[in-house]
This record gives structure tokens, sequence and C-alpha cells, in this order.
């Protein structure tokens, strides 16, 4: 009897042990998914915009649609930033090629040079 009760045990230990770990796969894999991921991202700043907003320190609630817009505009100004710097960056390559094709001569010029 003892061995059937130990067998019994070791049996549920089993089973117990693989519920635990199927529900830590389940886990992981929520975890890894994009876009869980992005959605948790989405909430953890929503809710710190929220807690800034309701913190007590006199504000109004007013506030939370001037901080998003204001965080809004920062990233179009820094999107903006770079973009320029991209631009900028690229007309030297430009200038150095448009020097290239203006050391040879075009077809246009070979001709008026022959009549």
């Amino acid at each position: 009897m003892a061995k059937k009760n130990s067998l019994d045990e070791m049996r549920d230990e089993a089973y117990r042990r693989q519920d635990n770990l199927a529900s830590d796969i389940d886990e992981l894999i929520d975890r890894v998914n994009p876009k869980n991921a992005a959605q948790r991202w989405k909430n953890e700043i929503v809710g710190s915009v929220k807690s800034f907003s309701e913190a007590g320190d006199g504000k109004t609630p007013a506030t939370l649609p001037v901080a998003i817009a204001g965080g809004v505009i920062g990233v179009i100004v820094l999107g903006a930033g770079i973009a320029a710097v991209v631009a900028l960056s690229g007309d030297g390559e430009e200038k150095k090629s448009a020097g290239k094709k203006s050391a040879k001569p075009s077809r246009a010029d070979q001709r008026a040079k022959k009549e």
C-alpha cells in the first residue's frame, strides 16, 4: 500500500509540474508576442500620463491633453531634425556626382562644337 500511495503521489506531482510548465510556456509566448508587448508599453505610457495628471500637485485635468500634444510635437520636431540631417548629408554626395557630370561634356555640347 505504501508503494501505491507513493506512485500516486509521484504521478500527481508529475501532473502538477506538467501543468506549471505549460502555464510558464504560455506566459513566455504571451510575453514575446510583439503585439502584446506593444499593448503593454501603450498601457504603461497611458498609466504614467494618467498618474502624472492625477498626482494632486495642483494641476488641472486639462494638462493631460497638453502633455500628450507636447509629446507629439516633440516627436515631430525630432523626426524633422533627423530628416534634415539625412537630407543635408545626402547633398555632399549629389554635389560630387554633379561635379563629375559637368566635367564630361554632354551630347548637346559635343554637337555644338562640331557645328
